[in-house]
């Protein structure tokens, strides 16, 4: 018996209508930010752990935590679209 699970193809999966940033710790990479996340089936993630690199934060141009958890959970504004 395989201790490694298959991955599982799922088609889509569900949006997120809105976060809340509950905590945010900084470490030598970058920080670890506490989430509850609100999705548009209606369900809730409560306690979600992002970390968030210093590189991430300069590749989405911005030193902003919550503007780079938005870009992080794919919220980019229309700038960035092509």
């Amino acid at each position: 018996m395989s201790d490694m699970l298959e991955p599982i193809e799922y088609e889509t999966g569900t949006a997120i209508q809105t976060f809340n940033i509950i905590e945010t710790n900084v470490n030598a990479e970058g920080y670890e930010v506490l989430l509850n996340i609100d999705l548009d089936s209606g369900y809730e993630l409560e306690g979600v752990r992002l970390k968030l690199s210093f590189e991430d934060l300069a590749a989405y141009e911005t030193n902003d935590i919550q503007e780079g958890v938005k870009y992080a959970l794919g919220f980019f504004n229309e700038l960035w679209k092509d």
